[in-house]
Order: C-alpha cells, then structure tokens, then sequence
C-alpha cells in the first residue's frame, strides 16, 4: 500500500486533490489542522498496483542529445531509473532556451520546491530525520537566521535520549539569547507550542533520532506528527545510497514529514539520493545546508539552483557527462 500526503488552504481543497492523483478508490487515513493560516493536511493511502504515474517506459526510448546528456549526469549521481525517466519526460529541448532553463523546467514538473513557511506567526517546524543527519545544527541554524531578522523565537528541545542533545543546543540559545524548553512526550510538545505562540513569531523544535527502518520509531514519531500543530521537516544528508534514502524519505512521509531539507552538500560527489528521497517521499524540497559552520546559514532550494548544481558537478567533472 501507497500513502501520500496532501497539504491544501482547505480540507475541500485538499480532497481535490486526493481524487486527482489517487482517484475515488483512495482511502482516508488521517486529517489534521495546522497552524494558524498554514491551512490542512490530510494523508490517503491506494494499492500500488493501482497507481498511474501518467507515463510508460520504452525498451528503446529514442533519446536526443541533450536528453542523452541529462540522463548521462543523472545516472552519474545515481539516480534511481524510475526517477530518471520522470525528469526525461518532461525534459525539452533547449533551442532558443539554456540549457539551464530547460533542466530546471523539468526539474520543477518533476519535484516540488517550495520554501518553509516561516512567515506565518506562530508557526512551529519540527526537524526530524535519522541519526547523525545533523538536525540539531540545522535547528541552531533556522533559529539564527530568525533571530537575525527580528523575529522573537521559541526552541524546543525534543531529545531526551541523546547524551548532550540539550546542552548543545544550550550553547545556541546562549549566543542567541533565548529560552529552551525541554519537550518529554507527544501532549507536553503540543503544550509547549501553545505557551510559545502566545510570545513567540517562530518556533523550531529538535526531534530525537528515529531509525526508519523500525515501525516503532516510525509509531513513535507519528504520534508525535498526529499530536503536535508543527510541520515536520525531514532533515537528510546528501551523498548516501539512493534506494535508502528513498526507503528512508518515504517511512518518514509516511510517519508525518512534509518537508525536505538537505546537508552536506559541501561534502557529497552524488546527489542521487536526494532526488530518490523528494520523489519516493513526496516531500517539498525547502532548503539546503552546504556547511557543518552555524555561521554559514541555509541555502534555499528551487529548480534552478538545483539545475545549475547539478550541471556545475558535471563541468568539474566531466567524467559524469561523458560516455
């Protein structure tokens, strides 16, 4: 069974386009209210075998050039067949365009990229992932740059597992000059939030480790997604094995995770696992750290910056584009 997630202004909204994708043999699994203007989201699950992605592959698809290019570079990541194909798809040849703007058109039909919400008052992201991805970094470095534009920021600190979690994040808050609040259950998180929104424009919460390969890590950090009003972000390392990170991306998805945000890319040759990820997944692609340094900030991500990143691989090597 297949399960996707929907976030929409409106639960009608959302439903549309449930039956769009899925049809009317789609099964509703859970719906949930976010926070104040960040609409709904609901989560429905199909057989598999009933899935259409709208395309067939061809034993012997006649290729341009160009397409020949694109999928040379894309293998050289090693980026999965099937996610290949559904970039190829919506490929175009460049004529009059670069091949900047073609690549990324396609990126853009294929993926979907779409900045975290921080603009809404009181809204509260929750960064999950596996362990060592680097989520506590990452929330050091969201809280940073909310800090540094004004905003007044709540952080909360979900691991009470890890050794030192807290006191790392201590010594952020203590550069910062705000408060951490420590989170030990699912109902205590969700009160968090609500004291927080009462003072604070923005919320960030560090998750605990969950292993994406145990349904009761998966439980766990699902009843977490189900009880707190956050948006959870799926923090997730570049460079690792493309079929994990999409085995890993979609138990996530499956748990809750919206979002996708992704590091060290400074220190990966491959980033097919990435795309593996936002594709198995269905996750939005939000934004990218290229650096451990707090001082170094996040990057945003859309079609064109993940284009021109992954043509400037090839052009430093051009092993990736040569047959």
């Amino acid at each position: 069974m297949k399960m996707k997630t929907y976030i929409a202004p409106t639960m009608s909204e959302a439903m549309d386009q449930l039956r769009h994708e899925l049809g009317e043999n789609a099964i509703l699994v859970s719906t949930q209210r976010l926070g104040a203007g960040a609409g709904v989201r609901l989560t429905a699950a199909i057989e598999e075998e009933e899935e259409d992605f709208g395309f067939e592959i061809s034993d012997e698809p006649k290729q341009s050039a160009f397409h020949e290019k694109i999928s040379r570079l894309l293998e050289s990541h090693n980026t999965p067949a099937n996610v290949i194909e559904k970039v190829l798809l919506h490929l175009k040849e460049p004529v009059k365009k670069t091949e900047l703007v073609s690549f990324a058109a396609a990126l853009d039909a294929t993926f979907t990229f779409h900045p975290l919400p921080e603009h809404i008052k009181g809204q509260a992201f929750m960064l999950t992932g596996a362990a060592g991805v680097g989520k506590t970094v990452i929330t050091g470095k969201l809280a940073t740059r909310a800090c540094l534009s004004g905003r007044k920021v709540g952080l909360i600190c979900a691991d009470t597992v890890r050794a030192g979690a807290a006191e790392q994040l201590v010594a952020f808050t203590n550069i910062l000059d705000i408060s951490l609040i420590k989170a030990r259950s699912p109902e205590n998180l969700q009160n968090h939030i609500q004291t927080l929104r009462k003072t604070c424009d923005i919320i960030f919460i560090d998750m605990p480790a969950f292993n994406p390969f145990q349904p009761a890590d998966m439980d766990y950090l699902a009843s977490y997604t189900q009880a707190a009003d956050a948006l959870p972000v799926l923090v997730m390392p570049a460079g690792i094995d493309a079929d994990e990170s999409a085995e890993t991306a979609e138990s996530f998805a499956q748990a809750g995770a919206l979002y996708l945000l992704a590091t060290r890319l400074d220190a990966a040759r491959r980033f097919g696992g990435i795309l593996a990820a936002a594709d198995a997944g269905g996750l939005r692609v939000c934004e990218a750290s290229m650096s451990q340094s707090l001082s170094k900030g996040l990057s945003p991500i859309n079609a064109v910056s993940l284009a021109r990143l992954l043509l400037t691989s090839a052009e430093s090597d051009p092993e990736r584009t040569e047959s």
